[in-house]
């Protein structure tokens, strides 16, 4: 137990600060999707066209939603920022564990477990926000919609609608992407991304931890198996990543009016994930190696 003492007490701060910067995040990003909802909504394509107050010169309301979206837009800012400094502070406590973690166990005989340990739980540190996260925002939109038709000025209107209109806006985390593919009737993606994002990536980290925890001991084996199995889909993370962006990227794509995809903190919270997990496998193979735990055959 001794050799855990430095380690369990830095889990525990570590998980404390996971989840106090977790919930802080968390709700920070949820009211910059509000406050980003409010501002489609403000200028939904459907509302403006469809309000003749808009078409009207000189008493149309484009002015006072544009002082509105603007101060909406600032808020949403305001929250975003704030949480990514807040993911920047939870990064930079992980890192310091990890580099603790290092130093304390480096000459020991069994830094490799110990160290391989800290990487599982920096790991695991990340899933949830890597998970919840919003990962892409998409939008389309004009600005100025102008309507060519002799009508309008048959009757006094205006042939343009001032100011930004919203088409369409999402913002989804790889867990509503699966709900939204599941849905909408995508099942097999749905399903596919649901085991490589979250099912595979969970069994893999669970079972390295019961083999640092007690390499010897006859679960460990098995684990061992497990993540044998699942190590051929070591990428598949990555890979659903990739699938994500490509999947929702539709920047570059021309529908006659403006498109833009952005991607968010989720993306980075999901990559440090890989990362550390990747480091765990590293550090995971070692012990395997230097125990003999991989069964023959």
């Amino acid at each position: 137990m001794k050799k855990f003492r430095f380690l369990l007490i830095a889990v525990i701060l570590v998980f404390c600060s996971t989840v106090f910067y977790t919930y802080r995040i968390t709700s920070k990003l949820n009211n910059y999707e509000l406050k980003k909802e409010e501002v489609v909504e403000l200028l939904d394509a459907e509302e403006r066209l469809g309000n003749v107050w808009e078409w009207v010169p000189f008493l149309n309301p484009a002015e006072e939603k544009m002082e509105k979206k603007n101060d909406l837009e600032a808020k949403a800012i305001l929250y975003y920022s704030s949480a990514v400094k807040d993911g920047i502070i939870l990064g930079v406590i992980i890192v310091v564990f990890l580099v603790a973690c290092y130093f304390v166990y480096r000459n020991e005989s069994h830094a490799h477990q110990m160290v391989g340990l800290a990487f599982v739980v920096a790991a695991l540190s990340f899933l949830y926000l890597g998970l919840q996260s919003p990962f892409l925002e998409l939008e389309a939109f004009m600005d100025d919609v102008t309507v060519k038709a002799e009508i309008m000025e048959d009757i006094g209107l205006s042939d343009s609608v001032e100011g930004r209109v919203y088409f369409f806006y999402q913002n989804h985390s790889v867990v509503e992407l699966i709900e939204l593919l599941y849905t909408g009737g995508n099942f097999f993606v749905a399903i596919l991304i649901l085991f490589f994002s979250i099912v595979f990536p969970l069994v893999k980290l669970l079972s390295s931890l019961i083999i640092l925890l007690k390499p010897s001991s006859k679960y460990s084996r098995g684990s061992v198996n497990t993540v044998n199995k699942i190590g051929k889909w070591s990428m598949a993370d990555v890979f659903v990543a990739a699938i994500f962006l490509a999947f929702f990227s539709f920047s570059n794509s021309n529908f006659g009016i403006e498109t833009g995809s952005t991607t968010l903190i989720g993306l980075y919270f999901f990559v440090a994930f890989v990362v550390f997990s990747l480091f765990s496998g590293f550090y995971l193979k070692s012990v395997i190696k230097k125990l003999d735990l991989v069964k023959e055959g």
